[in-house]
């Protein structure tokens, strides 16, 4: 089975999931038949047979219920699943530090119920390098309802997850994109790797002097 991620959509207030993860089945003309067994033949465990059964069924289960509930508990967390150990702010909290600091924003937007968010999680997390570029931006964390209204933060569509950068005067700035990543969607992100290297465009871009400059030229 090969699998290939893509975006969900999410849009006007409407939770579309449209294609998350395509999947396509190897083999699909192979079937398998079923032999009906009839209640008078099938054959009973024994009771010692039946509390060994239980026992293995339940030593299976309970090593799965302590991981789901880890990976929830994960996702309740201020990383939301995207790290607790990064500093996360709110949309508007983020840009008051970000015109006070100087500092670019950094903004994730995601929904609970996205594959394509589940399945990039644990790989931004994870990642050293994003750890420490997130220190030089303000980072902000928006899920479900948390989600900007205004169009400025949707440049090319509602799909999810986004990520986009804003500069410390809090413009949403356009331009840099997923330079390694799909065309049509400009703002999706798939692997730890495409994230670093808009993290460091972003860095390049809009702080220090280049920044300045560039605002300065923006303002005349």
């Amino acid at each position: 089975m090969t699998e290939i991620l893509k975006p969900a959509w999410s849009g006007s207030g409407v939770q579309l999931r449209r294609s998350e993860v395509l999947f396509i089945r190897m083999n699909s003309g192979s079937r398998t038949r079923r032999s009906s067994v009839s209640s008078s033949d099938a054959k009973r465990p024994s009771g010692t047979m039946q509390s060994a059964f239980l026992g293995v069924a339940l030593l299976s289960v309970a090593p799965l219920f302590i991981l789901t509930q880890l990976g929830r508990v994960s996702a309740d967390g201020p990383g939301k699943g995207f790290g607790d150990h990064i500093h996360w702010r709110s949309l508007e909290d983020g840009k008051k530090e970000a015109e006070a600091s100087g500092l670019p924003v950094m903004v994730i937007i995601h929904k609970t119920w996205c594959g394509a968010c589940k399945a990039l999680k644990p790989k931004f997390a994870e990642s050293k390098e994003i750890s420490e570029l997130a220190h030089n931006f303000v980072m902000v964390n928006l899920e479900d309802e948390e989600e900007p209204k205004d169009e400025a933060f949707s440049p090319d569509g509602g799909y999810i997850p986004r990520i986009l950068f804003l500069d410390p005067s809090g413009k949403v700035r356009s331009e840099i994109t997923n330079k390694n990543g799909n065309p049509n969607y400009k703002f999706f992100y798939s692997n730890a790797d495409q994230v670093v290297a808009s993290m460091k465009e972003a860095q390049e871009k809009l702080t220090g002097d280049a920044f300045r400059k560039a605002h300065m030229g923006d303002e005349l």
